[in-house]
């Protein structure tokens, strides 16, 4: 019923609609689609995060190949959140991430594969970092049986939020990339100061070439369907990336209006310019707070 109105609505209202009424009607939708949603005790749970990181700074760290170039060693003790394959990162277990964030399986990658992939993770993160996944990803964690030791919390993900702020207890802002999953909680947690470390976005530069990270290639598990590519056609390359930063201008804007967050771009070569760009050393020459 949702799916069918959200076709009528792209079908016959989106070329004449003003935009404001438009993303009225998809909002609606939105609503309409997690009022019906019969999962919303794992959202709950979300509830116990609320101002949690109130007048402390906080550490998203993704992972460009900047990181390269940094010793991040001195988060160890940091309020600390990771997205990815950064558990891969030499130093995961001093750095020991409160939370470490999955993005929803997507294509490419082969289905039984990305399991496999969160069960590595689960093996290689810290004992007492917890997870955080997209609603889709229950089905998919009851069904391999992942996490069984870890407290696990779900972000429910809808393509049109339907507030200029976050409730990661209801829809959030369905993330183009792996960083834009972390932005909300750590809106919702209320840090002070979010900084952010390997938040590279330099696909645009790098296009149809080798995708690189912070760790070798032949480290990530992850493997895509045979005959398929990573890279999609130039147009709809250049319309994801600006997805990218039209999100990260999102939460900007959210953090602003608070009158009390900053977010801070440490990654040292990064096209992200829409934050304000911070020095990883003068940071650590700061009291936190």
């Amino acid at each position: 019923m949702i799916k069918k109105f959200k076709f009528i609505i792209k079908k016959y209202f989106e070329n004449w609609l003003p935009p404001i009424l438009l993303r009225y009607l998809y909002r609606c939708a939105e609503e309409l689609k997690f009022s019906s949603y019969s999962h919303k005790e794992i959202l709950a749970k979300n509830k116990t995060l609320k101002g949690a990181g109130k007048g402390k700074r906080a550490f998203l760290l993704a992972t460009g190949p900047s990181l390269k170039k940094e010793n991040l060693k001195s988060l160890a003790g940091e309020d600390c959140f990771s997205v990815s394959n950064f558990f891969l990162h030499e130093d995961i277990n001093l750095i020991k991430p409160k939370f470490h964030f999955f993005a929803s399986y997507h294509e490419p990658i082969i289905f039984e594969n990305y399991a496999q992939w969160l069960a590595k993770a689960d093996r290689e993160l810290p004992p007492d970092t917890k997870i955080f996944l997209g609603h889709k990803a229950l089905d998919i964690a009851r069904e391999f049986k992942l996490f069984p030791n870890r407290e696990v919390h779900y972000l429910y993900m809808v393509s049109h939020p339907s507030r200029n702020n976050v409730d990661i207890t209801r829809g959030v802002q369905s993330p183009q990339t792996g960083p834009l999953m972390v932005l909300p909680v750590l809106l919702y947690m209320e840090y002070k100061k979010i900084y952010l470390l390997g938040c590279d976005h330099t696909q645009l530069r790098d296009y149809k070439k080798s995708v690189t990270n912070f760790y070798e290639k032949e480290k990530d598990v992850r493997v895509i369907k045979p005959g398929t590519s990573i890279w999609i056609d130039i147009i709809q390359e250049m319309q994801a990336n600006l997805n990218v930063f039209l999100q990260y201008d999102f939460y900007k804007k959210i953090a602003e209006d608070s009158g009390m967050i900053e977010i801070i771009n440490l990654s040292s070569d990064s096209w992200l310019d829409i934050f304000g760009f911070g020095n990883i050393k003068e940071v650590f020459s700061e009291k936190p707070g």
